[in-house]
């Protein structure tokens, strides 16, 4: 399986004061709204029943209805937890695409660069159903594409989003262990969604660590190691509860 979004390292720069030479990396995290976020306090996803409809090689039309019944799961799930959190819930479009965009949301893309992208300005998500994806399309697979998309856009509701888009960094290492501890984060929340619906899809651990080695493939330097991105997303389906995402307050070695 190819890579997922990885980082927002040419949108959050953006908005990140210029790198000085020779500074240390690693400052902790002052942001109140992504080390205290109301959302951490909620609790667990609720329990959430979730139909799984079979997804049949090389039939994007299957794989639609799969990630559009997902949808609808993840919807139910994260908007009674943002109600709980006190937060405003915004609905999440979805759309398709067969092949590679030239370019989605301001960003331009090239060939395999990712299977989905979540664009903070219009809360839509793209999915692009290409060919190698449907050759061998893993409906768990699918399911956490989707969730890490949509754990974007709790990050975006949540006020996290913006709030990392403002952190001022020193250095490019330490840009680099900001979007870490975003996209950790969202691997995190990914793991949260399917730990509330796992009950419904009466599967045994075994999927989830069949999951996890391809989420093993989505390591990198804005991505976090392969044992960073074990451990977060471990985090999320271990508790079901967002609270225990909170990548920005962890110590540097578990955002590496």
């Amino acid at each position: 399986m190819k890579l997922a979004k990885i980082a927002l390292a040419g949108s959050m720069a953006l908005g990140l004061v210029p790198a000085v030479p020779g500074t240390a990396a690693a400052r902790p995290i002052k942001s109140r709204t992504l080390t205290d976020n109301r959302l951490y306090g909620a609790g667990a996803l609720p329990v959430t029943g979730c139909r799984e409809r079979p997804v049949k090689k090389a039939d994007a039309r299957s794989a639609k209805v799969y990630l559009n019944e997902v949808l609808n799961c993840l919807t139910r799930s994260w908007g009674a937890e943002l109600h709980r959190a006190g937060l405003k819930q915004s609905r999440v479009k979805l759309t398709y695409a067969t092949e590679v965009p030239a370019k989605y949301c301001g960003a331009k893309w090239r060939k395999d660069d990712w299977d989905g992208y979540y664009c903070d300005a219009s809360h839509t998500i793209l999915i692009v159903l290409s060919k190698d994806l449907l050759e061998d399309p893993g409906d768990l697979y699918l399911f956490n594409l989707l969730a890490t998309q949509y754990a974007e856009h709790v990050q975006n509701v949540t006020g996290i989003y913006r709030a990392g888009m403002h952190l001022g960094y020193r250095n490019k290492a330490e840009l680099a262990e900001q979007l870490r501890r975003y996209n950790l984060q969202g691997y995190c929340f990914a793991g949260a969604s399917l730990r509330s619906v796992w009950k419904s899809f009466r599967r045994d651990r075994e999927d989830w660590d069949d999951l996890l080695y391809f989420l093993r493939g989505w390591a990198g330097k804005y991505g976090g190691n392969r044992k960073s991105v074990t451990y977060w997303a471990n985090e999320g389906f271990r508790s079901g509860d967002p609270g225990a995402c909170n990548t920005w307050t962890a110590p540097s070695s578990k955002v590496a």
